[in-house]
């Protein structure tokens, strides 16, 4: 709800660094979360898919400098993240 001394006046958007993590087993969930990172690019935030799925699951469907793939390497016991270190970790 707006009040008249807020009338026309908006807050000022802050950009953000997101680092999404998405599973490589499958395009299911890969697919799914092209729309959402499509969205958070437009309102112009960076983003760090960390994924195991292939890169042209979303550099297909999103052609940016604002979006960046990161690969996720894993084993029977450990799971390792590539990302950068100034992203914020979103779950």
């Amino acid at each position: 709800m707006r009040t008249e001394e807020s009338e026309g006046a908006s807050a000022p958007r802050r950009h953000l660094v997101f680092a999404y993590y998405v599973t490589g087993h499958g395009f299911g969930h890969a697919t799914r979360v092209v729309e959402v990172v499509r969205h958070l690019i437009l309102a112009g935030h960076d983003v760090y898919v960390v994924t195991g799925a292939p890169d042209f699951v979303f550099t297909s469907e999103i052609q940016s400098p604002r979006l960046f793939i990161r690969k996720v390497m894993s084993g029977n016991f450990f799971l390792l993240i590539l990302v950068s270190p100034f992203a914020t970790l979103v779950l």
